[in-house]
């Protein structure tokens, strides 16, 4: 159920690029413009974008929120940096643009009726102005921070230990534990020589597969045990045989920056 709920908040994110790509688009083409009529046409043009602009906006929150539930993300820093981003580059680009386009279709509609109280040169000003260009700067930055921050998940020196707490406490069992697709809980564990024993895997990182292989080294080119794809949030139980002593190399081979030491002996 949470990959629905990811895939109706990226969905959003597409329904508000697309819809705010009609204002984007007409705020550039705008600045070629010296028509006051095709000016006042254009921006009828972006105004007719914005309801669907908000509407999509409400699918991203609502599918963002519950994910965030689902995937068990409220607890982690970076979601509510990501919010905060989020409503302040809303903010800014709303109050920008609004009243930049407001200045410019009061002028556009006196122009256009033939008055004289507003000059060529005012009205050339404001098509020349660099506010759409810091506009764009502004919305272009944030949701490249946003996306690095979805990816990423930085803790920022904030609940770097809820993650372990995450994984329940070792049994009799050897057992490696994940969170998410950065790293293993688990990085070193240790097992018998000579005699097969058992992993059990449990991947807390809900809506993501991950395994645990064994390999004779780092190059990863001789297996020793493939472990199966784990979906989170499940566990999984591995049959290992005997291995001589030795130190020995793990990882997910998924996401194979998700490494660990098994050592035998």
């Amino acid at each position: 159920m949470h990959r629905w709920w990811v895939f109706l908040h990226v969905a959003g994110v597409f329904g508000f690029l697309m819809a705010h790509g009609i204002s984007a688009y007409v705020t550039f083409r705008l600045r070629r413009e010296r028509d006051p009529a095709r000016v006042s046409h254009l921006l009828e043009l972006s105004a007719s974008s914005v309801g669907a602009m908000w509407n999509a906006i409400g699918v991203l929150l609502l599918g963002g929120i519950v994910a965030g539930f689902t995937g068990h993300f409220w607890g982690q820093a970076w979601i509510w940096v990501a919010i905060g981003l989020f409503v302040a580059v809303i903010a800014a680009m709303y109050g920008l643009g609004t009243t930049w386009a407001r200045r410019l279709r009061t002028i556009a509609a006196a122009m256009t009726e033939g008055t004289e109280a507003v000059s060529p040169q005012q009205f050339d000003d404001i098509l020349r102005s660099q506010r759409p260009y810091t506009i764009a700067g502004i919305g272009f930055a944030g949701l490249l921070v946003i996306l690095w921050l979805m990816i990423f998940k930085p803790t920022f020196g904030l609940g770097g230990g809820e993650a372990a707490l995450s994984c329940p406490p070792p049994g009799r069992a050897i057992q490696i534990c994940a969170v998410d697709d950065r790293s293993f809980v688990t990085r070193t564990v240790r097992a018998p020589a000579g005699e097969p024993f058992e992993i059990v895997f449990v991947n807390r990182d809900v809506g993501v597969e991950h395994n645990v292989s064994i390999y004779s080294d780092r190059s990863a080119e001789e297996s020793l045990s493939v472990g199966e794809y784990i979906l989170g949030d499940g566990t999984g139980r591995y049959s290992v045989p005997a291995l001589d002593p030795s130190s020995y190399f793990f990882r997910c081979d998924i996401h194979p920056v998700m490494t660990g030491t098994l050592d035998v002996s």
